[in-house]
């Protein structure tokens, strides 16, 4: 059983007029193989000229984009910064929580009250 694809329908489909597209590439290489041989000739030169000349890349502009780039980077260091102060400002506010919802307080859980707000208002500050 012969296997059926996309390609081979396509060529079913199509196959009169690859078949004429092949003739007339096949006439036309056997009438001008000179022609053809110094159009792929020229055309190697021009990638060549392009390649090595007007399409280079100035190393002048390379600078800018690392610049650019280490900004991005430090920018994501504090965003990492931040999300780690706010996770540890959200666990002290649960700490607090818990010391608010006791009936009575003693010299201790005062004290840690008064270090986790403390450390709140420290971690406020924002460094710039």
């Amino acid at each position: 059983m012969k296997k059926v694809t996309v390609f081979s329908e396509l060529r079913i489909e199509f196959s009169a007029l690859i078949e004429r597209v092949m003739n007339i590439l096949i006439a036309i290489t056997a009438k001008k193989p000179k022609m053809i041989f110094c159009v792929m000739v020229a055309l190697m030169i021009c990638s060549f000229l392009l390649c090595f000349t007007l399409l280079r890349m100035d190393s002048a502009k390379v600078p800018k984009h690392t610049k650019i780039f280490n900004k991005v980077e430090g920018n994501l260091g504090e965003i990492g910064a931040t999300a780690r102060r706010l996770k540890r400002i959200i666990d002290i506010r649960a700490a607090l929580e818990v010391l608010i919802a006791k009936d009575s307080l003693d010299k201790k859980d005062s004290l840690l009250m008064e270090q986790l707000l403390l450390e709140i208002d420290k971690s406020m500050k924002i460094k710039k």
